[in-house]
């Protein structure tokens, strides 16, 4: 690649990557926010930890629509298609909803799924359905906002995503502010409408720009050729967002469970801030990955990313700044500061993980071989499970949780650089399409 071609290449990837990682980050800090108001409640430990297992549970069911971006991004090429994806999607929403309806307000099943499942104490179990109740909703939120978020991507308009997130987080730091300073609601409830009430507002921008953007190519696609790359999208999603839960659950049988559990979530929204701009590494691999000869270009990039971002959360944790943030920003308890802290220098290894398999799997969707990816959530799935059931007793539950899913990532990496090597022909064959 000439010199002129690579500084014209890196500026435009560039513009793609830089409003996404900014709303990445504000989308972390949200989380951020949210800790912050549950810190506020009257008994913030078991808030949070009520929050933590009820957004866990959310985030599963949310998962099959976060796979409309990829599915979107690699399926819509005409207003054709977009019909065809936009159907799928709906059947796909209608059956989440109908079952988190089930376990939501059905109390024989919501006792099975919490306590005999993610072995939620007595303590926690009315304050988790109660959250639960609300953060069941993050689907319909996430179909909304993802969905047009693949049609913003698609015509790298990506400057639309953040003014969307710039919005959710006005909206949140409102919410949680009056939350806390009126006391409209009360423990888990406030991180969980903060949640859902912040992604539908994203949502609703999302469609504002999006709506506007649909391709008017000729290319058609038929409902069996989006549920085929769709599914096995959705089948590796949830492996993935089952994770947590299972993490979550085994914490919870850990002594003195609300602590660590409270700990490992302040610990993670304070980390993904900074490794959330590993997260759209597939998606600059899919736009600017297509030709051969800018794939160096996006492998240093990727690795840039990630070494950058473990840099910084190592700063951060290893100095004072990292206690200083927690106790007098987030103004966490201080039986969580020093296992917070554990946690984020567990977390600070992530990035270079990430942005590992994120470049893989852009490179695999571009061959639409998204079996592959989903053997690889699986796999990852598998070895953080296993990790929670036979190593993590031995370790202190707040390093435990995040290492569980270190390990699980990794494992995913190694699966996706061994499916590359298979699919490196059909790579070359479409890699101007």
């Amino acid at each position: 690649m000439s010199e002129q071609r690579r500084t014209s290449k890196l500026h435009e990837l560039l513009r793609f990557y830089f409003p996404l990682a900014v709303t990445w980050m504000l989308m972390m800090f949200t989380h951020t926010i949210i800790s912050s108001g549950l810190a506020r409640t009257v008994d913030p430990t078991v808030s949070t930890a009520a929050y933590a297992v009820a957004l866990s549970l959310g985030a599963i069911f949310e998962a099959p629509s976060v796979m409309l971006r990829q599915t979107g991004m690699a399926l819509i090429s005409s207003r054709q298609s977009y019909q065809v994806v936009r159907r799928v999607a709906g059947i796909t929403l209608l059956a989440c909803m109908a079952i988190v309806l089930a376990i939501g307000y059905v109390p024989a099943l919501g006792r099975f799924v919490f306590q005999d499942i993610l072995g939620v104490t007595d303590e926690l179990l009315a304050a988790t359905i109660t959250a639960f109740r609300v953060t069941m909703l993050l689907p319909i939120a996430s179909t909304l906002r993802c969905f047009y978020h693949s049609l913003i991507m698609l015509n790298r308009r990506t400057t639309y995503i953040s003014i969307g997130m710039f919005i959710r987080v006005g909206f949140m730091i409102v919410l949680i502010y009056c939350f806390s300073t009126y006391r409209w609601v009360v423990g888990p409830l406030v991180g969980a409408i903060a949640i859902v009430g912040g992604i539908f507002i994203e949502g609703v921008n999302a469609y504002w720009f999006g709506r506007k953007l649909v391709p008017e190519g000729e290319t058609t696609i038929t409902p069996r050729t989006a549920w085929s790359f769709y599914t096995p999208l959705i089948v590796s999603s949830l492996f993935v967002a089952m994770g947590k839960p299972f993490i979550n659950g085994g914490l919870a049988r850990m002594p003195n469970a609300a602590v660590a559990l409270a700990a490992f979530n302040v610990a993670s929204s304070f980390a993904w801030v900074l490794i959330s701009t590993s997260q759209n590494v597939h998606q600059v691999t899919m736009v600017f990955g297509r030709d051969p000869l800018d794939r160096p270009l996006v492998k240093k990039f990727a690795a840039t990313v990630g070494i950058v971002s473990t840099a910084a959360l190592l700063a951060v944790s290893l100095s004072p700044l990292g206690r200083w943030l927690l106790t007098n920003l987030i103004q966490v308890p201080d039986e969580l500061i020093e296992p917070s802290l554990w946690g984020i220098r567990t977390f600070a290894l992530f990035p270079l993980v990430i942005c590992w398999l994120e470049y893989n799997t852009g490179l695999l969707l571009l061959t639409q071989a998204s079996r592959l990816v989903s053997l690889g959530k699986t796999v990852n799935l598998l070895a953080t499970i296993a990790f929670v059931l036979t190593l993590a007793p031995l370790v202190p539950g707040a390093i435990a949780a995040p290492l569980a899913q270190l390990i699980g990532f990794a494992s995913e990496g190694l699966v996706l650089q061994f499916g590359l090597s298979l699919q490196r022909h059909r790579l070359m064959q479409r890699s101007h399409y």
